[in-house]
């Protein structure tokens, strides 16, 4: 009986969704970076059909809005405006239907000013409103510069036999697939929360900067970012930096901060969790800068995900 039923088994298996035919098909889709103005530097992202570069685009609109480097770093109004902006990141990235994004239209949306405007408001005067990868960084004596993140994924268990290729397993990622397993349209290339990111500051100097950690990519860039352009911290510091992360109605907080402006901040969002160490959770940012003018280099890695970094 029990052998039966194995090979009723066997034979209602469903057949791959991948063929020979779709790994001969692929080819390498070449987009010009998203382009935009903070701080008076140029920053170049990932476009979509990546959901990675977007957000941070609108997060950084929204900062800029608000002069967050009028703040001081830490403090907890400093750390209220960081968080309700990723609230509303969240927020404006379902609304606008980022995840569904396969060209530039959806991006414009969650770019066009009014649609900022909505969201700005929110920030500053509304009430409040109703998710393993690696990166390298690296810029060369010619100035010439690469941010590369690679995602390893979990790994689905198989690997496309006589390629050494493991299938991954980002269609089980909730923030890039919301809608669950089974449900992406078939023809669409599949998105990502990776954005590897370069700046090109008015002064000189140039950053190249990426980050791992799903979902939290997005969060960790900002804040790396805004430490780096607003407050002009040296890149260790930026990235050593504590950091906040607001996800599914929860604030997770990471040990560093001053603890009254942390007790401060948690009256104001309730739901939180208070991280008692540095950790992965926070992302993991590399990244390597070279001041022209000075002819210097330097760089720095997450110590959050085992980072490092070499001047030769």
């Amino acid at each position: 009986m029990r052998a039966k039923t194995c090979s009723i088994v066997a034979k209602s298996r469903p057949a791959s969704a991948l063929t020979p035919a779709n790994v001969e098909g692929y080819r390498i889709a070449r987009r010009s970076p998203l382009n935009l103005e903070y701080c008076g530097a140029g920053l170049f992202t990932n476009p979509p059909p990546s959901t990675g570069g977007i957000p941070i685009a609108f997060a950084l609109q929204l900062l800029k809005e608000c002069s967050i480097g009028s703040f001081r770093f830490g403090t907890a109004a400093h750390l209220q405006r960081l968080a309700r902006i990723m609230e509303l990141t969240n927020l404006a990235r379902v609304e606008s239907r980022l995840h569904q994004a396969s060209d530039d239209e959806t991006a414009e949306t969650l770019l066009d000013p009014g649609f900022l405007e909505v969201y700005r408001i929110r920030v500053l005067d509304g009430p409040k409103a109703s998710r393993g990868t690696t990166h390298t960084s690296i810029i060369d004596d010619d100035g010439n510069a690469a941010a590369l993140t690679l995602s390893n994924g979990e790994g689905a268990g198989y690997i496309i036999p006589k390629t050494g290729i493991m299938f991954n397993n980002l269609l089980g990622e909730e923030d890039i697939n919301p809608h669950g397993f089974h449900t992406w349209p078939m023809e669409v290339r599949m998105c990502s929360m990776m954005a590897p990111t370069l700046v090109v500051e008015p002064e000189g100097c140039l950053i190249a900067l990426g980050s791992g950690g799903s979902n939290r990519i997005r969060t960790a860039l900002v804040q790396v970012l805004s430490n780096l352009l607003d407050f002009e911290m040296p890149i260790g510091n930026a990235i050593a930096s504590p950091r906040v992360h607001f996800e599914a109605n929860l604030l997770h907080i990471e040990i560093g901060f001053d603890a009254g402006q942390v007790a401060e901040l948690a009256a104001k969002f309730l739901t939180h969790k208070l991280w008692d160490d540095r950790n992965l959770f926070f992302g993991g940012v590399h990244a390597s800068r070279c001041d022209e003018v000075k002819d210097e280099f330097s760089a720095a890695g997450d110590p959050r995900r085992g980072g490092s970094a070499r001047i030769l």
